[in-house]
């Protein structure tokens, strides 16, 4: 017997199981059945996997609508007859497991009665009802579908009309859910069981470590029975492909829980390195409430976890679990460039992190990685908040010799971080750079003394007190580019990071917080690794020299320019102190003292330390001012011992100048023992020192703290306190 058709197009009629009855139109061209709540089709049993089956219209061909086993633990039967995929006719027997739950196929929303197992409805009698007396007419309706049925019992066996009157029951209950809003309870009591619910989102591979402390997600239990819950146990687990993903289970103890109560608690899990996979895949959460041995109640959801390349931008500061400066290649890599960086004084312009950062981001230019963009992917083009990305570890990048914009950012930021110089990543809409910390101050100096900083002001962005140098990470897989192209494409962005709407994202920050994966490489490519031509670079050095060349013209014009300006204000002995105190202050050592040596000998500088004694020149005290300002620049940027004995030679030519009533005096003996100690004479050191502190005993304070520092004359900046001192004396008493 034909049924009525209760829809115009194709349609799903539930024949057996818990919904039995229910009839679900096919409006789309996919629709999936299964356990878990993000199916089109719920069906609440045990034999029922998490995603069991798909029933979708072959769009591109012409086979109509096609079931496809979506690899199910028990298994789809068609007709009787199991399958993986097969296309659908009008009146076909769908079954989720050999004796589970049960659908029929309506091609045109009308079936057959089968084993007279499936009541015919008819939707009228369901048609939402009013505003008033829902509950009533959908009551009614059912009756007149019960009578109906009972209409047509001389024409059906007994059976039929015992399957029949199951069926009507069913829909009764049925319709008490749909009239009442829910399920149907009875007047004034509760629910028999408690309700327990999982709240997890993905698993990334790649923040594994960090699991165990964030967690990944909740279980929540609300006790909507009449009686209060007492030693009352959750368990969690993860099954399927999950299982050993887990040290151990999770199992919390609940506390007592009266009715209407709700305990929630982060499942904090300590996951397995099994999970840290090469592949994404899906897996079930189960989570069982138990009391005593009952089991009160159960729920269980599938999770992905992405594979340990796939990144969520959503939070960037989880970018540093893939900056990693203990990865192999990378220090090899930093090994084998570290011998190409340029020597310069400790002290001076531009500072040592600044020398090894250009030299490191050369050699990565030198290296020839090719910017090559990530593939599309389900992954990289999904939508909304859990929008994700694939990023590489920094020693794929170097040994593949190519990447996107965000693993070239993470390789600079691991090469750099592997040299102990802190580094930021800057992130944008479709975009990320890297900055990092140059080792200079950003606070201007005061006024009449320094103007500001080195650099013009679009070219370095000011940051927690420091001067970074940003860098457009790309420009150093061009093959033209390097260093300073890098850093001049990053200007652009300096108003937009200072502004904070480009955000900033330190990596020691963020591991603090997330710590790198570290993934070993396997042993053939350690073997790589070793290989020392692999990292060998000509003209690295070269390369280096000339950017760093460029760095320090771009600075000294700045410098000029503030001297130019000095200029305006000042001549002579006054314009030379101020001037080198500007060049002093900035690093700019070797400059500095060839402007004090002009001034002091008329533009003849002697040539070493026998020169500087047999000076026969007059020791006034203005010379005695610039005479200590010289000996503190040459030491600052002394890389011989001769330039060390000729910076010894101008502290006692400026000893000899300073009136013994100076206080300040025994600084400048204790400067003097220093430089002593600095170039191996012991005795002197203390001969120096000694008369210091024993003309100033405050001094020995000072002294023990440069002891415990590295010792040398200038470990910090000049003394401002004795060169504010002597600049204002040298204004009261010069010529």
């Amino acid at each position: 017997m034909k049924s009525e058709s209760p829809v115009s197009g194709p349609a799903l009629v539930h024949r057996r199981g818990s919904l039995r009855g229910r009839l679900v139109a096919l409006k789309g061209p996919r629709l999936s059945v299964g356990r878990d709540q993000g199916n089109d089709v719920v069906v609440d049993s045990p034999v029922v996997s998490t995603r069991h089956v798909l029933i979708f219209l072959d769009e591109e061909g012409d086979r109509g609508w096609l079931l496809r086993d979506l690899d199910s633990k028990n298994g789809t039967y068609l007709n009787g007859r199991e399958v993986l995929e097969q296309k659908l006719e009008d009146g076909d027997v769908i079954r989720l497991c050999r004796n589970g739950p049960e659908f029929v196929f309506a091609a045109t929303g009308s079936i057959d009665y089968m084993n007279d197992s499936t009541v015919n409805f008819n939707p009228a009698d369901f048609a939402e009802p009013g505003r008033e007396g829902a509950e009533e007419r959908g009551v009614k309706g059912v009756c007149r579908t019960l009578g109906r049925e009972l209409e047509r019992s001389s024409r059906r066996s007994t059976r039929a009309i015992l399957f029949s009157a199951a069926a009507v029951c069913a829909a009764l209950l049925l319709a008490g859910w749909y009239f009442a809003g829910g399920p149907v309870r009875m007047a004034g009591s509760l629910a028999s069981r408690p309700a327990v619910e999982l709240d997890l989102g993905p698993i990334y591979s790649s923040l594994f470590h960090s699991y165990r402390e964030k967690g990944i997600g909740e279980v929540r239990v609300r006790n909507t029975t009449s009686r209060a819950l007492q030693a009352a146990c959750v368990e969690f687990t993860l099954e399927g492909e999950g299982r050993g993903y887990l040290v151990e289970g999770l199992r919390f103890e609940l506390p007592e829980l009266a009715p209407g109560e709700t305990w929630t608690k982060r499942l904090n899990p300590l996951l397995s390195r099994k999970i840290v996979t090469e592949r994404s895949l899906e897996v079930t959460a189960a989570v069982r409430l138990e009391e005593g041995r009952e089991l009160l109640a159960s729920a269980n959801r599938a999770v992905t976890i992405y594979d340990y390349h796939v990144f969520n931008w959503q939070d960037p500061s989880k970018v540093a679990v893939f900056v990693d400066s203990n990865d192999a290649a990378v220090k090899a890599f930093v090994d084998s460039a570290w011998g190409h960086r340029p020597g310069v004084s400790p002290y001076e312009f531009p500072p040592a992190q600044m020398v090894t950062a250009v030299t490191l981001l050369s050699a990565l230019n030198g290296h020839k990685i090719g910017y090559k963009p990530d593939a599309r992917t389900p992954v990289s083009v999904s939508e909304g908040v859990e929008t994700s990305d694939r990023v590489n570890y920094p020693g794929e990048t170097l040994l593949r010799r190519s990447g996107d914009c965000d693993d070239i950012v993470v390789l600079c930021c691991s090469v750099l971080e592997a040299a102990d110089i802190p580094t930021a990543v800057v992130v944008g809409s479709s975009h990320v750079i890297m900055m990092f910390d140059s080792g200079l101050s950003s606070i201007p100096a005061s006024a009449g003394e320094v103007p500001g900083n080195l650099f013009s002001e679009e070219s370095w962005v000011a940051h927690k007190g420091r001067l970074w140098i940003p860098v457009e990470a790309t420009e150093l897989a061009r093959p033209a580019g390097g260093f300073t192209a890098a850093w001049a494409a990053a200007w652009r962005y300096k108003k937009q990071i200072e502004s904070g709407e480009l955000p900033v994202f330190e990596i020691r920050e963020g591991w603090k917080r997330y710590k790198p994966l570290h993934p070993p490489p396997a042993a053939d490519v350690l073997a790589k690794i070793r290989q020392g031509s692999l990292w060998r670079q000509e003209g690295l050095a070269a390369a280096a020299e000339a950017a760093l060349r460029v760095v320090k013209t771009f600075a000294g014009d700045n410098l000029q320019a503030a001297v130019n300006e000095l200029k305006k204000s000042c001549d002579g002995l006054e314009l030379a102190q101020r001037s080198s105190l500007l060049y002093t202050q900035a690093g700019f050592y070797r400059e500095a003292a060839a402007l004090l040596e002009q001034a002091i000998f008329d533009g003849e500088a002697p040539p070493d330390a026998g020169a500087v004694r047999s000076w026969g020149g007059k020791v006034t005290f203005d010379l005695a001012i610039l005479l200590t300002d010289l000996a503190l620049a040459v030491t600052l940027s002394s890389s011989s011992v001769a330039e060390l004995e000729r910076a010894v030679e101008y502290y006692r030519l400026a000893l000899d100048g300073l009136p013994d009533a100076l206080p300040e005096k025994s600084e400048c003996m204790l400067r003097l023992g220093l430089v002593q100690k600095m170039r191996g004479d012991l005795k002197a050191y203390r001969k120096w020192t000694d008369q210091a502190i024993e003309r100033e005993p405050r001094l020995r304070e000072k002294l023990d703290r440069l002891e415990r520092g590295d010792g040398r004359v200038a470990s910090t900046s000049p003394d401002r306190r004795l060169l504010d001192y002597l600049r204002s004396r040298m204004a009261a008493t010069r010529l």
